[in-house]
C-alpha cells in the first residue's frame, strides 16, 4: 500500500499514523488475527516496514504466542484482532501477562457508539474488558483527521510502549472503534488535502524519531537501607537467600551477553556476589535464571525441593533471615520452611516494589533493581566475607547427598538398555527428563517448561550448571493453558524464526527479534496442556519455527496423583485424573509436525540431540513423546523423596549441629 492509498481515507490513515509511532517507539512485532473491524489496523501493519508480523486464526493462541515472544525478549508484542468475543480470547493471556509482568500491547478493534448497545453483530461491550488486569485502558475515539487529534494520536502511542514496558511492565489496551469503509477506500474529503502543507508535524510525525517517548526507570536502593540491612545479615547468620521465578523486566540489565543474550547475566552475579559476602546459601529454582550460567554457583543449592521435604532435617534449618527474589517458588517445601518458623523475617525485593509475600511473615518489601539491591548490598558487608552461614555448610553437604540419592534412583546417563515393561529403574521416570537435559542442553539454549506437574520436576531435577540455559515458565497465574503457543513464541523470538515475507530482515529477524541462529529452544510438557493448546502447532507449520516439544503423556492430570482427592476412587478419576485415551501422533500429522516414540533413555538422547542440532532436512518442530503411567509416577516420585530423606538424615542425627 503506497503513501496515496494510506491516506485514502480517515480510518486509513487513523491506523496507519499509530502504527507508524509504535514502529518509531521501538516496536518490531505483531500478532494479528483476521477479522474485517480491524482491517484499517492490520493493513497499516502490513506496510510498515520494519515489522515482523505473525496470523493466527486462534486469539487465545495468537495471544500467548505474544505473550512467550515478549517473555523471551522484554520487549512488548502487539495484539490485534477484531471486535465480540475475538478479543475476550486474549484475555487469559492478558492475566498470564499481568500477573507475570510481561509487555503487550493489545490494540482491539470495535465498532462505533452509535452501534454499540443496539442489538449490531459482534458487538459487545470492550471498554476496560481486561479490567485490573491491564496497566492502563484507553479508549482510543472515532478517527479525528486534524492538527490535534493527530498529534494526540501520536503522543498516545509513545505513552502506550511507557505504560507497557515501566514498572511493573505488563499489558495495555487501547480499544479502537471504526466505522465504514474499513479497507482502503478513497473518500472525498476525509483527509484534507491542505493537512500536509498546514500541520506537516501531525501528518507526518518526526522523522526518524518518535514524536513522545517515556523513559522508564529502574529503582535503585536507599543508602540508608542498605547499611541497615548489612548490619541484619552481620547479626544474623543462619541466613538464606530464596530465589523464584524473576519477570523478564526484572533480568533486563546491562546487555551483557551470558548465554541469555542481556537476560539475565548481570542478576546472576549480583546475586552470587552477595551470597559470597553475605555467606548465605542461595536456594534458586531453575526460572530464577541462578542455576544455570557461567557465574559463581558455589553457594547454589541444586536439589532444594528435595532436601526440604526431609521433614526433620528441614525443621532443623531454623534460619533467622531470608531475603527473597522474584516471586515465590514453585515447589511448596520452601514455603513449608517458612511456615515452621513464623518469627523468621522475609527482606523481599521487587523493582516495581509488588508486594508478593503470601507467606504472612514478618516482611519488609523493598522496591528496588534486584541486580542492583544485591550488588550494593555485598559492598556494603566489606571487602572480607563474615563468617559462612552455618545453614551454608549443611545445605552444601544435603545437596551431595540428595544428588546421589536420586542418581541412584532415577539411573544415569551409562543407563542405555531398553525399558521393561514394568519396574527397574530403567522404566520411564517423569523427573529425569530434566536431569537428562541438564547435560543435553548447550549455553544459550531455551527451555520452556509447562506448568503443573512439569514445573515441579523441573525443580526438583535440574541440575546446577555453567552452560547459561534460560528458563521460561508460566507462572503468573500458574495455568496451562497457552504453553504450546507461548513456547512457540518465544522460540521464534530466540532463533529469529518464520514471519517469512513480513518485513523480516536477514536470517528471518525483525526489529525487536534478537535472533540467536542455531540456539536451540525446548519444550516440556504434559499431555493436558499439550491438548488444551493444540492449535498452537499451525504456527509451528506456518512459520517453520524450531521447537523440540518433549510430552511427557500421563493420560490425564498427573498433578493431582500427588493430591489427597486421589484417594477418592471413580469420582477421582472421572474428574480430576480425566484419562482422555488420546493418540496425538495424527493430531501432530494434521500440522505436519512428526511425532517420535524412544525405545529408551539412549534413544531419548539422540531424537534430543538431533533437534538441538537442527540438520538439514529435519522438520523444524517435532514432538518426542514418553508414555508414562500416573500412579507409577506418584509411586517413583515417593521413592526418590524417601532415598534423599534417609540419606540426610543419616548424616544429620539428632546429635549433630546444622
Amino acid at each position: 500500500m503506497g503513501q496515496a492509498e494510506s491516506r485514502s481515507n480517515r480510518n486509513t490513515l487513523w491506523a496507519s499514523v499509530f502504527v507508524e509511532e509504535l514502529r518509531r517507539a521501538g516496536i518490531g512485532t505483531a500478532c494479528i488475527s483476521p477479522g474485517s473491524r480491524s482491517t484499517p489496523l492490520t493493513l497499516a501493519l502490513a506496510r510498515q516496514p520494519g515489522m515482523t508480523l505473525y496470523t493466527h486464526i486462534d486469539e487465545r493462541s495468537g495471544a500467548f504466542f505474544a505473550l512467550g515472544h515478549a517473555k523471551a525478549t522484554g520487549r512488548p508484542v502487539v495484539l490485534v484482532c477484531t471486535s465480540g468475543t475475538a478479543a475476550a480470547n486474549f484475555h487469559p493471556a492478558v492475566i498470564e501477562a499481568a500477573h507475570a509482568q510481561v509487555p503487550l500491547i493489545v490494540l482491539t478493534a470495535d465498532r462505533p457508539a452509535e452501534l454499540r448497545d443496539t442489538g449490531a453483530g459482534q458487538t459487545m461491550d470492550q471498554l476496560k474488558l481486561y479490567g485490573g488486569a491491564v496497566r492502563w485502558f484507553f479508549e482510543v475515539g472515532p478517527p479525528e483527521v486534524s492538527d490535534r487529534g493527530l498529534r494526540h494520536l501520536r503522543g498516545l502511542a509513545g505513552r502506550a510502549v511507557f505504560e507497557a514496558t515501566r514498572a511493573p511492565a505488563g499489558p495495555v489496551h487501547l480499544n479502537f472503534p471504526f466505522g465504514k469503509p474499513l479497507e482502503p477506500i478513497p473518500v472525498a474529503g476525509d483527509v484534507p488535502p491542505e493537512l500536509e502543507r498546514r500541520h506537516p508535524l501531525a501528518l507526518l510525525g518526526r522523522e526518524g524519531a518518535a514524536y513522545s517517548r517515556g523513559e522508564p526507570a529502574r529503582a535503585l536502593p536507599a543508602p540508608a537501607t542498605v547499611r541497615r540491612l548489612a548490619e541484619l545479615v552481620r547479626a544474623r547468620r543462619r541466613g538464606l537467600i530464596l530465589c523464584g521465578p524473576m519477570s523478564t523486566a526484572s533480568l533486563r540489565a546491562d546487555g551483557r551477553d551470558n548465554g541469555t543474550p542481556g537476560l539475565g547475566a548481570a542478576w546472576a552475579e549480583a546475586v552470587a556476589a552477595l551470597a559470597r559476602q553475605a555467606g548465605y546459601p542461595v536456594l534458586a529454582e531453575p526460572p530464577s535464571q541462578v542455576r544455570a550460567g557461567t557465574h559463581d554457583t558455589s553457594h547454589v543449592i541444586a536439589h532444594g525441593e528435595a532436601i526440604l521435604r526431609a521433614a526433620a532435617f528441614r525443621k532443623r534449618l531454623a534460619p533467622e533471615l531470608v531475603l527473597r527474589f522474584g516471586s515465590m517458588p514453585t515447589a511448596a517445601a520452601a514455603e513449608t520452611l517458612l511456615d515452621e518458623h513464623p518469627a523468621c523475617p522475609v527482606v523481599l525485593v521487587h523493582e516495581a516494589g509488588s508486594w508478593l509475600e503470601p507467606t504472612h511473615h514478618p516482611a519488609e518489601v523493598i522496591q528496588a533493581d534486584p541486580a542492583a539491591f544485591c550488588l550494593a548490598l555485598a559492598e556494603a558487608l566489606g571487602p572480607r566475607p563474615p563468617t559462612p552461614s552455618p545453614l551454608l555448610a549443611a545445605l552444601r553437604e544435603a545437596d551431595r547427598l540428595a544428588a546421589a540419592a536420586i542418581a541412584e534412583a532415577v539411573g544415569s546417563p551409562e543407563d542405555t538398555g531398553a525399558l521393561p515393561e514394568g519396574g527397574g529403574r530403567r522404566e520411564w521416570f517423569e523427573g529425569r527428563v530434566f536431569s537428562e537435559l541438564g547435560r543435553l542442553l548447550p549455553a544459550g539454549a531455551l527451555l520452556c517448561t509447562a506448568s503443573s506437574m512439569p514445573v515441579r520436576d523441573l525443580d526438583a531435577f535440574s541440575p546446577v550448571t555453567d552452560r547459561a540455559v534460560r528458563h521460561l515458565v508460566n507462572r503468573g497465574v500458574n495455568g496451562i493453558d497457552g504453553t504450546l503457543s507461548a513456547a512457540l513464541g518465544a522460540a521464534a523470538a530466540w532463533q529469529g524464526a518464520g514471519a517469512a515475507g513480513h518485513g523480516v530482515g536477514a536470517a528471518g529477524q525483525g526489529a525487536g527479534t534478537p535472533g540467536h541462529g542455531a540456539a536451540p529452544a525446548v519444550l516440556v510438557t504434559g499431555d493436558l496442556a499439550f491438548l488444551h493448546d493444540s492449535n498452537g502447532l499451525l504456527a509451528a507449520k506456518l512459520y517453520g519455527i524450531p521447537l523440540t516439544i518433549i510430552l511427557i503423556n500421563n493420560d490425564g492430570g498427573g498433578i493431582f496423583e500427588m493430591l489427597p482427592v486421589a484417594a477418592f476412587g471413580e469420582a477421582y478419576e472421572r474428574h480430576f485424573g480425566t484419562p482422555h485415551g488420546l493418540d496425538f501422533a495424527p493430531l501432530c500429522a494434521a500440522y505436519g509436525v512428526p511425532l517420535l516414540r524412544p525405545r529408551d533413555w539412549a534413544e531419548f538422547r539422540t531424537l534430543v540431540g538431533q533437534g538441538l542440532s537442527r540438520g538439514q532436512g529435519r522438520p523444524a518442530t517435532r514432538v518426542i513423546e514418553l508414555r508414562t503411567e500416573r500412579r507409577r509416577n506418584r509411586a517413583q516420585h515417593l521413592a526418590v523423596w524417601e532415598a534423599v530423606a534417609r540419606r540426610i538424615e543419616a548424616a544429620f542425627p539428632p546429635g549433630r549441629a546444622v
